[in-house]
């Protein structure tokens, strides 16, 4: 969830207590909300989609928009849920490995990041083409922003073109712009996470309050980029956490803290909403309560790492399996539930979604053992290979047979990653 490995789907490794699985099981749990919010879009009448959605109260559309339910929908805040993941799993390796290898980093990041996009945009260009998108909803609208009656080559160009161009056929490409931006960056993030490790306080404050200044001046780089921060001041304090914990879970009020920890952050990830259609009225508060979903992206994380019922369920097969899918599940899934919504036009607006649902996530399998899964090796081969050549033209000299065996190792490692 790279949302994000890749953006929003990193694996991480720590050094003593393997890969942090958990984190898997979340990233799935908030690609699957992505998904559902999506969806939902597709009715004009679900508040907060493009063209101003209005539930009378009472409907069940003001019940899954105004309560705690808002939780299962809540696309936008899951987004901020990856690009805190993506800080922590990203500039992990950076702060525990001496000597990290930042020349092989560089092209194997925009590789992970490139190989996955680039397919989505050509899938997501097939289902354009593949049916009429004249949309008889009114002007403003999600599917009617989201719609592309002319398709032309010229749209799969500008979405590839993550940072200058558009994703107007794979919608979910505008957060791949701030993972990427994130990671031609993260030797900036990573310096200032770790020159803020004893004020991590002050660290988490400034960046809660530029993603509140972004909101409310209308900044995207002040109002996302923060949240990638947050995760990376969560990197270099993870022992901290994790041993915070330990000493938590030898108490007998753990469960009663981690329950108000994790309900707390989630309720804290939706507050905006809890808040009713009025909070739209109020923008002051608005923009106070978007400045804090970082942090509430981040109480879920350490609870997910710290509580142990709510890490054994996110460390279950379910969970583990939307973990492994969620990078390509996010890619795929608007441009089907598009195609989906035309392919059942005459329908009433939730059946194209039985449709859609079940397919985007069949789609999401393939994708990830077709194209995800390999641009993990190609991206390992394309960082040893930067790092080689690096080490052959500016290294200290070494003798051809070094050369070779450091070429064979390089090999055997990116093959052994398919």
């Amino acid at each position: 969830m790279t949302g994000t490995g890749g953006s929003v789907d990193e694996k991480t490794v720590t050094k003593n207590s393997g890969r942090l699985t958990a984190l898997d099981g979340l990233r799935g749990l908030a690609a699957v909300v992505v998904l559902l919010h999506h969806s939902l879009y597709t009715n004009p009448d679900f508040p907060g989609a493009p063209g101003g959605g209005h539930a009378p109260v009472g409907s069940p559309m003001w019940w899954i928009s105004y309560t705690p339910l808002k939780l299962a929908t809540a696309g936008v805040e899951s987004v901020i849920v990856f690009f805190v993941l993506s800080g922590l799993v990203v500039t992990l390796p950076v702060v525990r490995r001496r000597g990290f290898d930042w020349v092989a980093y560089f092209p194997r990041r925009v590789v992970r990041l490139m190989v996955p996009v680039t397919a989505s945009v050509l899938l997501a260009a097939a289902w354009v083409a593949a049916i009429p998108q004249v949309s008889t909803q009114p002007s403003g609208t999600w599917l009617s922003n989201s719609s592309t009656p002319n398709f032309s080559w010229e749209y799969i160009v500008k979405a590839v073109d993550l940072l200058g161009g558009d994703g107007q056929i794979n919608n979910p490409l505008w957060s791949l712009r701030w993972e990427l931006a994130f990671s031609l960056l993260l030797p900036v993030f990573a310096i200032a996470a770790l020159a803020v490790r004893k004020w991590w306080i002050g660290g988490l404050a400034v960046s809660c309050a530029l993603t509140w200044l972004g909101a409310r001046a209308g900044s995207a780089e002040l109002e996302y980029l923060p949240a990638f921060f947050v995760g990376a001041v969560i990197a270099v304090r993870l022992d901290v956490v994790r041993n915070a914990a330990a000493r938590i879970n030898r108490r007998w009020f753990r469960h009663p803290l981690w329950a108000l920890l994790t309900v707390g952050s989630a309720l804290l990830l939706i507050a905006p909403w809890l808040v009713g259609p009025s909070v739209g009225q109020l923008p002051e508060l608005d923009a106070v309560l978007k400045g804090l979903v970082p942090l509430a992206a981040a109480g879920l994380v350490v609870a997910a790492l710290g509580w142990t019922p709510l890490r054994v369920v996110f460390e279950s097969r379910p969970f583990q399996f939307l973990g492994a899918i969620s990078f390509s599940l996010y890619l795929v899934h608007v441009p089907i539930i598009i195609f989906s919504t035309y392919l059942f036009a005459d329908q009433a607006w939730y059946v194209p979604l039985l449709f859609a649902i079940p397919v985007a996530v069949l789609v999401a399998v393939a994708f990830t053992w077709l194209i995800e899964k390999r641009s993990h090796g190609w991206s390992k081969a394309a960082g040893a290979w930067a790092s080689a050549r690096y080490q052959a033209w500016f290294g200290p000299e070494e003798d051809a047979s070094e050369r070779s065996g450091a070429r064979a190792e390089a090999r055997e490692s990116a093959s052994a990653d398919r």
